[in-house]
């Protein structure tokens, strides 16, 4: 995974080493999206990607920005997430082919309507290297010819009688290097097949659990997967889950009125939704103390020092 100083630099270096764009609607949804390359005049190429370039740039300057793992994905706000579960969504090979692969067949408007776009990805290439930008395209950016579009032609306004694509910076998703790095997670859910890979994830995290045998799953919740998507993917990578079972099960047994969890014959009894949840914060380690004051706080984020 990139750092976000990183990525910046990659991205700067792709930018400033005589770049040309492509810009690709796609068609359909989910395995069945399908590319085409959409034709432009060579004005039009370089007024999109001096844009689309700025915007790009615009974006990294913030300086909470950050990246984090997808499987290490807390609550912060201000994150890139780097794709870094083993199973992918089918739609990554997809990118993958724009960038790597032979260039597919042009739009062409006479197979198909603009009304059909669903997503657009932009790659922007240098001699060495590319990067390619994937986004949801909405019907707001489609301005259709049964709307009234009103254009100076010289000194009156006429009608502009036809169909207006409006390609805005920012994207939801950027291949580069060979990692996925996610910037709308939900847009990310919707428009890749991530539901039934998140489901299978979460399941091996649960399985996991189980198996170290600390929890009573009285109620069948921990096995719903009945806690926010997030802390259960973390999970599976915590150190927690690593430690003996008798240390976790003794240091909630210390922290009972700050944890909160239920212990009965040495297991967490998990009676509800709640406690559940509470789980998953004692395994995520959310549970911090300052060296400093020896006040205990409950963290939404963290960086290991």
């Amino acid at each position: 995974m990139k750092t976000k100083q990183e990525l910046t630099d990659t991205l700067n270096a792709i930018f400033a080493d005589g770049v040309n764009m492509k810009l690709y609607f796609g068609l359909g949804a989910g395995a069945a999206r399908s590319y085409k390359l959409a034709d432009f005049d060579d004005g039009a190429t370089q007024r999109v990607l001096t844009n689309y370039v700025a915007g790009v740039r615009e974006f990294f300057e913030r300086d909470e920005l950050q990246t984090v793992p997808l499987s290490q994905l807390d609550q912060r706000s201000d994150a890139l997430v780097m794709y870094d579960l083993q199973e992918q969504p089918v739609e990554f090979a997809q990118l993958e082919a724009l960038q790597n692969g032979p260039e597919p067949d042009f739009f062409s408007f006479d197979e198909n309507s603009v009304s059909e776009i669903r997503t657009i990805a932009i790659k922007i290439a240098s001699v060495q290297r590319s990067v390619v930008f994937f986004k949801t395209f909405y019907p707001v950016s489609l301005v259709k010819r049964d709307q009234i579009l009103l254009y100076k032609l010289e000194n009156r306004f006429t009608i502009f009688d036809g169909d207006i694509v409006k390609v805005t910076p920012g994207f939801d998703l950027l291949l580069v290097d060979g990692e996925f790095y996610i910037n709308d997670f939900r847009k990310f859910e919707k428009a890749f097949s991530f539901t039934e890979i998140a489901e299978r994830a979460m399941l091996a995290v649960v399985q996991s659990i189980l198996e170290m045998g600390i929890v009573n799953d009285v109620k069948g919740y921990l096995a719903a997967c009945a806690a926010p998507k997030r802390d259960i993917l973390r999970a599976g990578q915590s150190d927690v889950l690593r430690l003996q079972a008798a240390t976790i099960v003794a240091f909630a047994t210390q922290k009972g009125d700050k944890i909160g969890l239920k212990i009965v014959d040495g297991q967490f009894h998990l009676s509800s939704r709640d406690s559940v949840k509470k789980l998953y914060k004692l395994l995520n380690d959310d549970y911090l103390t300052s060296g400093l004051t020896a006040f205990e706080y409950e963290t939404l984020a963290k960086n290991k020092m």
